[in-house]
């Protein structure tokens, strides 16, 4: 085996496109001035990207740079119904925790909430994350079952407290924030109420009465009320990984769509109304399909979460909407943006978007609530209006906000698609022209050289002048992308 692959080896190296007779080793003088041009372009470029890199991931880790100490910007709306022990041992028990790691709680009178009803509203309409109360008559009743007897032995402590989330919204910090902050509340509030009554209560416990005893011992707890479960677990990546396959699928798309209009001369031979017409038919239809792809997967994984055919299509839409409008926004810039910039600049799209969706704006420092404009956060703040059945509705905000950008990248791309239009056929006439010339140069030569030159001896003549003007004439930026979109392809369009 070893022997055949050798024997295989040598083979491969004899021919004339791969052997060293027709090459120079690096190390060879003849390149001597492209070796230090190549040596420096590539360092160049690669401490360009470590440091791009750098800037990008450390924005991204700057939003949740103390994040703990911003817990506090998380405010739950509570409320004493009980107005006796368990109330005050509440309130109590948030002193105790109160501080820039745990959660705010924003008492209020029973009269600005008179029902729990009106409290789920709050929560469910994104004024709160979270709300807590303490139930009417919640001291009377414990009051009455350590005292033992029937009261005792039907004693539910977890009617003594109730608080409301919303698991959907930001699954990841509802669960570690705020149901793990307002549990450790219901701990401390058991707490408190010993030190606060134990001793006075326990005197009247009925010591015989096992059920008394029991409530005594476990007076407080809560009953939890969740707007909406997320019980899977691929929901963690519904606002962080999620948010960069839209921007990801459009660039390389892109990428194949620029190659084919290249191939096909999309920008030099069809009209330009036919063209944008073209291209914009085979982004919308992409999008369709790329976010129907995606909506697809969330609802394969979807596990027991409790979702319907209804907003499986809205899902879809607000994706088709995100991605055509990524799709709009790259589109624009590879048309102006010279072919070296644009992985920068898809790079940089897709950590701002990730940054503005991956954690709740208000454990981020102020420096990145300009994120609210992007739009990967007003889609992530649909889809949690869609899945919910319209709790935390923003729709009066998020949407104004991505049909605007919709709107002005739709304008962007028609005076760039011109603008490729133009450039495209000024650069062919102009590659046309020179060509000419050169063939012309080429003939007069031919014609003033001896008789005895063969035609083999004219044609190597021909490439040699061809190579040489190539060399001593200084070479656009236009030029040179040229170039690079006929070795590299499929590639963005051209550019000024």
């Amino acid at each position: 085996m070893v022997d055949f692959a050798i024997l295989s080896l040598r083979k491969l190296r004899q021919k004339s496109t791969l052997t060293n007779n027709n090459r120079a080793s690096f190390t060879n003088d003849e390149w001597k001035g492209i070796r230090i041009k190549f040596i420096g372009q590539t360092t160049a470029g690669g401490i360009a990207f470590m440091l791009w890199f750098l800037a990008c991931c450390s924005y991204v880790y700057g939003t949740l740079y103390r994040s703990p100490v911003r817990h506090e910007n998380f405010h739950v709306l509570a409320v004493d119904y009980d107005r006796g022990v368990v109330g005050e041992a509440m309130q109590a028990a948030y002193e105790q925790l109160r501080g820039p790691s745990f959660l705010s709680l924003d008492f209020h009178n029973q009269e600005d909430f008179p029902t729990e009803q009106d409290m789920y509203q709050s929560v469910w309409r994104g004024d709160y994350w979270g709300a807590i109360l303490a139930t009417e008559g919640a001291s009377d009743r414990l009051e009455a079952a350590i005292q033992g007897g029937d009261v005792a032995a039907m004693y539910n402590p977890t009617g003594a407290l109730r608080y409301i989330w919303n698991q959907q919204y930001y699954t990841t910090f509802a669960n570690s924030v705020v149901q793990a902050g307002l549990e450790q509340l219901v701990a401390a509030t058991r707490v408190a109420y010993t030190k606060i009554n134990g001793t006075q209560a326990y005197p009247f416990v009925a010591r015989n009465d096992q059920a008394a005893i029991q409530a005594y011992l476990n007076p407080i707890n809560a009953k939890a009320t969740n707007i909406k479960q997320d019980p899977f677990g691929s929901v963690i990546l519904f606002n962080t990984i999620s948010m960069a396959m839209p921007i990801l699928q459009q660039f390389f798309f892109l990428l194949v769509l620029n190659g084919v209009s290249r191939q096909h001369q999309l920008y030099t031979k069809m009209t330009i109304i036919s063209s944008l017409n073209v291209r914009r038919a085979a982004g919308l239809l992409f999008t369709l399909g790329a976010s129907l792809c995606q909506t697809g997967y969330f609802w394969a994984f979807k596990e027991s979460w409790d979702v319907n055919g209804n907003q499986f299509v809205l899902t879809w839409m607000a994706f088709w909407l995100l991605m055509h409008i990524h799709y709009l926004i790259l589109d624009s810039i590879s048309t102006i943006a010279p072919m070296a910039v644009m992985p920068f600049v898809v790079l940089l799209w897709v950590f701002l978007n990730i940054a503005s969706s991956l954690s709740p704006m208000e454990l981020q420092a102020g420096f990145y609530n300009w994120g609210v404009a992007l739009p990967s956060y007003n889609t992530y703040s649909v889809l949690v209006t869609i899945w919910t059945g319209g709790a935390h509705n923003r729709l009066y905000r998020a949407l104004p906000i991505l049909f605007s950008w919709w709107i002005v990248a739709n304008i962007v791309t028609v005076v760039t698609h011109f603008r490729a239009c133009h450039l495209a056929y000024k650069f062919e006439r102009e590659e046309h022209v020179d060509v000419t010339q050169n063939l012309k140069e080429d003939e007069e030569v031919a014609t003033t050289s001896p008789r005895q030159d063969n035609d083999n001896q004219i044609s190597r003549q021909t490439t040699a002048n061809v190579a040489g003007l190539n060399l001593m004439r200084q070479r656009t930026v236009e030029e040179l992308t040229m170039e690079n979109r006929q070795v590299y392809g499929p590639s963005i369009p051209p550019l000024a």
